[in-house]
C-alpha cells in the first residue's frame, strides 16, 4: 500500500496580505502540518495548481519557504492563477510544470494545463503528445494522473464553460487508449467531488483556502465560503484506488471515546 497527499489551490498571496480576510499561508501550514501528524508514512505531496492567487513571484518565494522543510517529496503543477515565468523564476526549470515519477508499482503523471492568461486549462504546446507518450511509456502500470483543471464544470450552474478545458474530449481520447490510466486527481473547483469520466474515476479536491458554497440554485457568479482548509489522502494498492478527504483540522465535540492511538503519529 502506498499513499499520496493531494493538496490544492493553495491561492497564497505576498507576505503581510490577505486574501478575502483569510491568510492562505496559514491554512497551508496547518495541513503540512496535520499531514505530517496523520500521515506521517505518506510517499509524496502533489499539489495540482493555483499554487498563489496572482502569479505573484513574492507569493511563489513564499510558497517554496513554507515548502522548504517538508520531510517528503513535493511534485508541483500550476492552474489558471498562476503565472509560469514567476513561478520558474522561484523554482526553477523551464517549460511546462509537469512530470512524471514512480511509487510502487505506480506511474504518477503531473499535468501542467495552465493556459496563459485565460481561466479555461489546456493541452497544447505539446503537452497533450506528452501525455500521450507517457501512457506508453507506463505500458501495463497503472497510472495516475494529477493536474488542476476538469474536463467539464460537473453540472454546476456556478461554473462557466470558460472555466473548462479547451478540446476535453482529445484529453478523454488521450487517457483511454493505453487502459492504464486508474485515477485522476484535480483541484480548481474549490469544492468535493467524485466520479468518472469515459469509466475512470476522479477525485477533486476542495482545497487549502477559499471554497465554493455548494448552492445549485445559484446562477453565474459563485459564492465563496471559508470552510476549514481540507486535503485529500489517496491509498494505492494492486487492487485499489482509495480516497479520503480531511475536510475539517479542528478538534470536534466526541460524543464516543475511541482506542489509544498508533505511536506512529504520536506528536514529539
Amino acid at each position: 500500500m502506498h499513499k499520496i497527499i493531494q493538496i490544492t489551490d493553495t491561492h497564497l498571496v505576498p507576505p503581510g496580505h490577505t486574501l478575502f480576510g483569510i491568510d492562505p499561508a496559514t491554512r497551508l501550514r496547518k495541513v503540512l502540518a496535520h499531514s505530517k501528524y496523520a500521515h506521517a508514512d505518506a510517499d509524496a505531496i502533489v499539489i495540482t495548481g493555483d499554487l498563489v492567487d496572482t502569479g505573484d513571484r513574492f507569493a511563489y518565494k513564499l510558497l517554496h519557504d513554507i515548502l522548504d522543510d517538508v520531510p517528503i517529496p513535493v511534485y508541483l503543477t500550476i492552474g489558471n492563477h498562476d503565472n509560469r515565468i514567476a513561478f520558474r523564476e522561484v523554482f526553477g526549470g523551464d517549460g511546462f510544470v509537469q512530470t512524471t515519477f514512480d511509487i510502487g508499482n505506480w506511474r504518477v503523471l503531473v499535468l501542467d494545463t495552465n493556459d496563459a492568461g485565460m481561466d479555461c486549462g489546456a493541452l497544447d504546446g505539446g503537452r497533450l503528445q506528452w501525455l500521450d507518450e507517457q501512457l506508453a511509456a507506463a505500458k501495463e502500470k497503472p497510472v495516475l494522473i494529477a493536474m488542476h483543471h476538469t474536463p467539464s464544470n460537473f453540472h454546476a450552474p456556478f461554473f462557466g464553460v470558460e472555466d473548462d478545458m479547451k478540446d476535453p474530449g482529445s484529453f478523454l481520447r488521450v487517457i483511454k487508449k493505453y487502459g492504464n490510466v486508474r485515477h485522476l486527481l484535480f483541484g480548481h473547483r474549490h469544492l468535493s467531488v467524485a466520479g468518472s469520466f469515459c469509466g475512470i474515476p476522479f477525485t477533486a479536491s476542495r482545497g487549502t483556502s477559499h471554497h465554493i458554497a455548494l448552492d445549485f440554485q445559484q446562477h453565474g457568479r459563485s459564492m465563496l465560503v471559508a470552510a476549514a482548509p481540507s486535503y485529500d489522502v489517496v491509498f494505492l494498492s494492486d487492487e485499489s484506488v482509495v480516497v479520503h478527504s480531511h475536510h475539517g483540522l479542528d478538534t470536534y465535540h466526541a460524543i464516543r471515546a475511541g482506542d489509544v492511538k498508533n505511536e506512529l503519529y504520536a506528536v514529539a
